[in-house]
């Protein structure tokens, strides 16, 4: 038990290392002595001596994540990073060439760089990236000459911090590449991707695509061998782990291997043999750093499990083994990878048996005895293996992709019996036809038959009506659903006294909670429905008490402001109104104007939430003091600044488009907000000026709504620029009773002079426009 406990310090010590981001490595392992000295005095008055060896573990985690964090200084070739100037590097090719489509991306071990004419020792890794052809091996001495760049970061996807996770912080897209040497570097790894080429192309020779391309990514864990479409048929389906090797493939290879040693050596021979299957297979695909990990935990849960026979010694293997490999490598604990095969390898320990003697019990009340044991024969290796795995890695997979696949278990149960054939027949063809090709056919057309299967299958269940469904899936519901699992799991570890206690205690308080629950469900649910996307796309125009406030909420509930008004508590209000009471992310904001009417709201709007990136309007310039404390807080929460050009676009990937009409020093950001036959110009606080320069462009021609520029100011929505734009309602967000003059009664006679509505903050509230980009809704809320 303490055991457990303390794995999980380190772990959470690992998590605190990187979330906290205070304090030296000094510091933290200080503070790990602290609490680790009295340890052994009060070893003999638990739990007090054990706890403090938990907490002197979440320290000693949190000293080695940042001991682990490289120092980006001359020495580190990230510190040379946008430049502005091509670089000059010497370095090898570190790993297995990643093929895509159209081009190759190279992982790089530099060793120099050319500084003033001179060559600087450096150390790092990058990414390169070079042209489909011709592919550059492992082991491959490179001279490099190009840019070399931060990889870049975006609120949908961070690539940035992706490649961090692998140590990886430059980035060089299509270098002048020049051979210095060859097959360098280390003969084990040249004597793996050897094998692995010779594999791929005796797949090739036997079977064409796409069998032989998925074949390869099963087999031998190549992948983008599969076109486009079938992967994306596969990831719908939910059956991508086939391919992608992981603890699913892991735990396939150990069931077949423990099934074939059995019987003739025994439980703990058929450990070691299936351990020795997994090394092998390991081997086989790479000995990539997630295989390797992923066969780690494999391991561990058939020694444990099989050998040693007990489950509370499999999780505490587990975790200990999750300890090992994130004492070498802290950011393991934050690849997908990595905790994908970690809940696989633990659902397996907690659940598998679980559930076989669960289905076994089903069957021996149906069938005969005999039969029971043929279908469990045919269902374990695969279907029950896969689907105990999925209780704890499908939250991960919905947390990170948001999305489920409603087809993922039909589809599993037609598809996964076939697979433990595919490696076995395929691992065959590809062993004897290296050999010698005709050695190879007969069992080629064995496995070509069942990948074929598979693969119609995969097409057939992609194919039906909302086989996979977008499903918001927000951290909080992680968490929770990993509670409830585990009260489940915990619940079901008890013995039938201490079962019936709980459902004694159910049975009294079961009720209260029931209707304390039902009351508490609607009320959250009443206020949830605010800003839930619903597939129409909202824009809030706020009664900001003075000031303007734009709220834009796309189709599949991105979420984006423009301007913060005048008063911090209104805007934090309204924008709570408009948000679900759990969601505390905006994508963007974007600010028209230094002036306190635009950006005093907005330093405490970020304190509050979690902001993917600001763009500034009025060149990125700005003396007031509400400008000065909105860029302090960005600061603060490491929150990107970008100071757009005209012409940029803000691409949400659901039909909205956000594009930069205007932005210049000291004047305003204008936006034209598109989606499908909808458009909406949101002029900040632009004048004369702004339009002028708009219209010079020959851009837009026509306006569904146009937000006036500065509140309704005189200077601001021109005639020209009204008859030029033609808006079917014009929106003046202004302060009640007009106390600053706004909107000023000229604008009020050159909107009716165009004859469109004229809707005003002041004496409606706030505007809500809703669109499917066809027809648009509109309602006010004073």
């Amino acid at each position: 038990m303490w055991t457990l406990i303390w794995a999980i310090g380190w772990l959470v010590g690992v998590w605190l290392g990187q979330a906290l981001g205070v304090g030296g490595v000094w510091e933290w392992v200080g503070t790990a002595a602290l609490l680790a000295l009295p340890a052994p005095l009060l070893w003999k008055r638990p739990p007090l001596g054990h706890i403090l060896l938990a907490l002197a573990l979440v320290a000693t985690g949190g000293a080695r994540y940042l001991a682990a964090q490289p120092t980006l200084d001359e020495t580190h070739i990230a510190f040379y990073n946008d430049s502005g100037q091509p670089l000059t590097l010497t370095g090898m090719v570190a790993g297995e060439p990643d093929i895509r489509d159209t081009q190759v991306n190279l992982r790089v071990e530099v060793e120099s760089v050319q500084v003033a004419g001179r060559s600087q020792p450096v150390s790092g890794h990058i990414l390169v990236q070079t042209p489909r052809y011709p592919v550059i091996e492992y082991g491959t001495q490179v001279v490099l000459r190009g840019q070399l760049n931060t990889p870049p970061s975006n609120p949908e996807f961070s690539y940035r911090d992706y490649l961090a996770r692998q140590e990886v912080y430059s980035l060089m897209a299509r270098p002048n590449i020049q051979i210095a040497a060859e097959r360098v570097g280390s003969p084990i790894y040249h004597l793996i991707y050897d094998a692995k080429a010779r594999g791929q192309a005796t797949i090739r020779r036997l079977m064409p695509d796409p069998q032989a391309g998925l074949l390869s990514g099963i087999l031998l864990g190549i992948a983008h061998a599969t076109p486009p479409d079938l992967d994306e048929d596969f990831r719908t389906t939910g059956i991508s782990h086939i391919v992608v090797i992981s603890g699913f493939n892991i735990a396939i290879v150990a069931a077949l291997f423990l099934r074939l040693g059995e019987p003739l050596l025994g439980a703990k021979g058929a450990a070691v043999f299936a351990t020795a299957g997994i090394a092998l297979y390991t081997i086989l695909v790479g000995a990539e750093a997630s295989v390797v990990r992923a066969a780690i935990m494999g391991g561990v849960y058939v020694i444990a499990h099989s050998w040693l026979g007990r489950s509370n010694w499999a999780v505490g293997s587990l975790f200990f083994a999750g300890v090992v490999m994130t004492l070498h490598r802290p950011a393991a604990l934050w690849d997908v990878g990595f905790q994908l095969s970690f809940a696989a390898t633990l659902s397996l320990m907690l659940y598998a048996t679980p559930l076989t003697e669960a289905v076994r019990g089903w069957l021996m009340r149906r069938v005969a005895r005999r039969e029971t044991g043929q279908i469990l024969g045919v269902l374990n290796d695969a279907v029950l293996v896969t689907m105990a795995a999925q209780v704890l890695t499908l939250p991960l997979t919905m947390y990170y992709f948001q999305r489920l696949s409603v087809i993922s278990l039909v589809a599993n149960g037609f598809i996964l019996p076939a697979q433990p054939g595919v490696m076995i027949w395929g691992g065959l063809a590809t062993i004897f036809g290296s050999l010698w090709t005709p050695l190879g056919v007969p069992f080629g057309w064995v496995a070509y038959a069942l990948l074929w299967y598979t693969i119609r299958m995969a097409r057939l269940f992609a194919r039906v009506p909302y086989a996979i469904v977008d499903l918001p899936f927000p951290l909080w519901a992680l968490l929770l659903t990993y509670a409830l699992i585990g009260l489940w799991t915990a619940y079901g570890q008890l013995d039938a006294e201490k079962k019936a206690a709980v459902r004694v205690w159910w049975r009294r308080t079961g009720q209260r909670f029931a209707l304390g629950g039902t009351v508490l469900a609607a009320l959250l649910g009443w206020q949830g429905q605010a800003g839930t996307a619903d597939g129409h796309l909202h824009v809030h125009f706020f009664d900001a008490g003075r000031g303007e406030a734009v709220f834009i909420q796309t189709p599949t509930g991105r979420q984006i402001l423009l301007d913060g008004g005048y008063y911090p508590t209104v805007i934090q209000d309204k924008v709570g109104q408009q948000m679900p009471f759990w969601d505390r992310e905006l994508d963007v904001v974007l600010v028209s104007s230094p002036s306190a009417d635009y950006a005093a709201g907005l330093p405490g709007l970020l304190g509050r939430y979690e902001v993917g990136q600001v763009w500034l309007g009025n060149g990125g310039v700005g003396d007031s003091a509400e400008w000065n404390a909105l860029l302090l807080a960005a600061e603060a929460k490491n929150v990107p600044i970008h100071t757009p050009q005209t012409g940029e676009v803000i691409e949400v990937g659901d039909g909205v488009r956000l594009e930069i009409l205007h932005t210049a020093e000291d004047e305003s950001l204008v936006v034209w907000l598109t989606y499908g036959d909808f458009s909406a110009l949101l002029m900040g606080a632009a004048t004369e000026t702004a339009e002028r320069a708009i219209l010079a462009n020959g851009l837009p021609r026509q306006t569904v709504v146009l937000k006036a520029g500065h509140m309704g100011d005189k200077e601001a929505s021109t005639a020209e620029f009204l008859a030029t734009v033609r808006p079917h309602i014009v929106v003046v967000a202004n302060e009640p009773l007009g106390r600053l003059g706004y909107p000023h009664a000229e604008v009020l006679e050159r909107v009716a002079a165009v004859g469109s509505p004229l809707l005003r903050t002041d004496q409606l509230g706030t505007l809500s426009l809703r669109t499917d980009g066809v027809q648009m809704w509109w309602t006010a809320q004073k």
